[in-house]
């Protein structure tokens, strides 16, 4: 165990900690380390050591990924030096949700264990990648997500969504999906979103989140990948926040 620890130390070195807008791998220390073996694998499952699901972490490309075993989703990271050396790697909310310590010890902070657990690593995994999707599936996509915030909002909602390259369609489906989910953790933390009319998925370079009288708009970066749109806490809780009197 101690050689798998130094050896995720050895992962994190050179890493380069960027302006709050950068994005996990900007500088991969993988790029050290590609030409020398290593017992890591750049795609890994992670379990808990209170004996609850872990994670797979993917480092293949310039963003890591994280995927909770417990969760369709997605999360980009964002590399930030921790307390003590190490680094931690924080989600676009803002929370840390990983921290490799300076002998590669793992500590995993998702939603049910706030002060962190131990993640040990576990076995090889599979690359985490957008699904692809056609311009049918996001039509039926989109259908299916207005009938959805109809039950969570009990009325209608209208979902609309931009024109976007071929080879974004998957990761627009999932930012819809996203939205649904965004919108109903947000309901259940007290939002009414009485405003609310309209949701739309807008293609932009930017991510970011806005309301505009009825309309909720998710502009996301469809050739992005998974950092090409926002979380779904990340929407709930700006939900939440702009209903929050300032």
């Amino acid at each position: 165990m101690i050689t798998r620890r130094l050896l995720l130390a050895a992962m994190l070195s050179g890493t380069v900690y960027g302006a709050p807008s950068a994005w996990a791998g900007a500088d991969n220390p993988l790029r050290t380390r590609r030409n020398r073996r290593s017992e890591v694998p750049d795609v890994a499952e992670f379990h808990r050591q209170d004996g609850r699901r872990g994670f797979v972490l993917d480092r293949t490309n310039e963003i890591w990924l994280l995927q909770p075993l417990d969760s369709g989703e997605v999360l980009a990271l964002l590399p930030r030096r921790a307390p003590n050396g190490g680094t931690g790697f924080e989600t676009d909310w803002g929370d840390e949700i990983i921290r490799v310590s300076s002998i590669g010890a793992v500590t995993y902070y998702p939603e049910d264990q706030p002060n962190g657990v131990i993640a040990e690593l576990w076995e090889p995994a599979r690359a985490i990648t957008v699904p692809s999707a056609d311009v049918d599936a996001l039509r039926e996509r989109s259908a299916q997500a207005a009938q959805e915030l109809a039950a969570i909002m009990g009325r209608p909602v209208q979902v609309e969504y931009g024109a976007a390259p071929r080879d974004g369609l998957g990761l627009m489906v999932d930012a819809i999906t996203l939205a649904v989910a965004g919108i109903e953790r947000a309901r259940a933390a007290g939002a009414t979103l009485d405003f609310m009319q309209r949701l739309k998925i807008a293609p932009s370079e930017h991510v970011g989140l806005t309301v505009a009288d009825d309309l909720f708009t998710l502009r996301v970066n469809p050739l992005a990948g998974f950092a090409g749109r926002p979380s779904s806490t990340r929407i709930a809780r700006y939900l939440v926040a702009y209903e929050t009197p300032s």
